[in-house]
């Protein structure tokens, strides 16, 4: 038993909860891959990182506290959050391995893929051509086995190390010291090297991780396109090109989503609207405004009537309300402070009263 006067720094076990509600006692300093070993080598070969109470965690980070720990597997959302950011991580790599001088911003795992941002020197772009070598540059990274290691530098420490990257070093300068955020606090920020072999520099990333355990985790993953993206999502600063792919936890989970992919594609209205002339979009009238042909016309209101019949049935009754009515109703309502910039300009009439379209699905109603 520890002495009375222990501090929990000095109290060599902890306790750890696992999901089911299991506990186990294990050493201070214990790692998320040790636990998991403990518990049977399946799970050891499948984990991937940790959960630690509300936190993400590497496999080898060392667990000092009593916690809650999860083991991320692959074939769960975590496991695969996890994949995506680090293919992500990789493909940054590749891409400044094949463009020198390359600046790379964010890339963090969205929904089935990742994206990564970048400026190219010289204003350069992407092409399709490009996107094969870049992800052939990062099977010849995922082959080479090279682990991800954490570091956690100091705030000055870290603005040096991106002294050419000016996206990363913009992260860092808007973390406020005592903040606590997703690289850090504000004085301690973490990064992610990749050491390559032999002589060239590893690479690093401004990241809060975690990562796999090293690139041989990584491997189910195909670059799909590339789009434009305003740095920050804000027009006015520099539009950055961004590479999205999609990264699965085995080759049949890749071939499965890719296939739905397709089938989706076969699917998509603007090509069937095309192919069954049902409606299409003239450049003269605008982007996305559609003019439906007449089958497009007949199964428009066929839709139409379905859907007016099954509100009657449920009992509601249909009324109508003015496209345009005084600025002043949608002052009261607020819509004209938060959706103006939104809306067309206003019809002056009546002397001088503004009046204002409708905004688009908006549902304030008359």
């Amino acid at each position: 038993m520890p002495s009375p006067d222990a501090t929990p720094d000095m109290v060599p076990e902890i306790t750890i909860t696992f999901p089911d509600g299991n506990t186990r006692t294990a050493a201070r300093g214990t790692t998320a891959a040790e636990l998991a070993a403990a518990i049977g080598p399946r799970l050891a070969k499948a984990a991937l990182a940790a959960r630690v109470d509300d936190g993400w965690y590497d496999l080898d980070r060392p667990i000092d506290h009593d916690a809650t720990v999860a083991i991320i597997t692959p074939d769960t959302a975590d496991g695969r959050e996890v994949l995506r950011h680090s293919t992500a991580h990789v493909m940054a790599q590749a891409v400044t391995d094949l463009f020198p001088g390359a600046q790379y911003a964010i890339g963090p795992a969205i929904a089935d893929g990742f994206y990564y941002d970048f400026s190219l020197p010289g204003d350069a772009h992407f092409s399709d051509d490009d996107l094969e070598r870049i992800e052939a540059r990062m099977r010849e990274i995922v082959k080479a086995d090279e682990p991800f290691v954490r570091e956690e530098l100091a705030r000055d420490e870290a603005l040096a190390v991106f002294a050419d990257q000016p996206y990363k070093r913009e992260i860092i300068e808007r973390v406020d010291p005592g903040d606590s955020t997703e690289i850090g606090d504000g004085q301690v920020i973490s990064v992610y090297r990749n050491p390559h072999a032999g002589d060239s520099a590893p690479f690093v990333d401004l990241c809060r991780g975690p990562h796999v355990p090293s690139t041989k985790r990584l491997g189910a993953f195909k670059l799909t396109k590339v789009a434009g993206a305003y740095w920050r999502g804000d027009e006015k600063r520099p539009m950055l090109q961004r590479i999205y792919g999609t990264a699965w936890e085995s080759k049949a989970a890749l071939e499965e989503h890719l296939h739905r992919l397709e089938e989706a594609e076969k699917r998509d209205h603007r090509r069937l609207g095309a192919e069954l002339d049902l409606f299409s979009f003239p450049e003269e009238i605008g982007s996305g405004l559609a003019v439906f042909h007449p089958k497009g016309g007949t199964v428009r209101r066929v839709m139409e009537d379905y859907s007016r019949r099954r509100h009657e049935e449920a009992g509601y009754e249909f009324v109508n309300s003015p496209h345009i009515t005084k600025g002043k109703l949608f002052e009261e309502s607020g819509h004209l402070d938060w959706f103006a910039d939104g809306m067309y300009p206003p019809m002056e009439l009546d002397g001088g009263t503004d009046y204002y379209l409708k905004p688009m699905n908006c549902p304030f109603h008359i």
